[in-house]
């Protein structure tokens, strides 16, 4: 079960990397600020939704099962799932912010891909694929970015597994 659980958030991660990665790519082109504006809430949003929705329904899920076994869901497996939904994210910052102080390589392109729902947001904050171009202030404005998977995901699961938000009566 613990391994599933990762293995089916990374899997939701991935393809919502992928879908948003297309967006991004195609809308990336247009220099215009209002474009970029536009296409970072349509990624950030299909990340936090395909997300939520997976919240949702392993949440449900978990109900489900302590109904038939009678046995308590383990909020430590879901919280390592969430955290494990950041950690692609936390692992490319720290290698940017490495190659933005003074690494030997030039990271910041790589890490626009990593994060493919924040791409156009990067883009906004410094429109250079380099690493160079960016300041540590930059850098540490992206932080808060890479805590969005795992804010996400945990929010929506116990907020729904305590019944507050898709309680099961709802059924979405």
């Amino acid at each position: 079960n613990f391994y599933m659980k990762i293995i089916k958030a990374l899997g939701i991660y991935a393809a919502a990397e992928i879908f948003c990665l297309f967006i991004g790519l195609t809308l990336a082109g247009s220099s215009s600020p209002a474009m970029r504006v536009i296409c970072s809430i349509c990624t950030v949003g299909i990340l936090v939704v395909l997300l939520a929705n997976f919240a949702v329904k392993e949440a449900h899920s978990d109900l489900k099962q302590e109904r038939i076994s009678g046995e308590k869901a383990s909020h430590a497996i879901t919280a390592v799932s969430g955290i494990t939904l950041s950690l692609p994210a936390i692992i490319s910052w720290v290698l940017l912010m490495t190659s933005v102080s003074g690494g030997k390589f030039d990271f910041y392109r790589w890490y626009k891909l990593i994060n493919a729902p924040f791409l156009q947001v990067c883009n906004l904050i410094n429109a250079n694929a380099s690493s160079t171009a960016l300041s540590m202030a930059q850098v540490y404005i992206m932080l808060p970015m890479v805590f969005v998977p795992a804010v996400t995901y945990l929010a929506v699961y116990f907020l729904t597994y305590r019944g507050i938000i898709f309680s099961e009566k709802e059924k979405i």
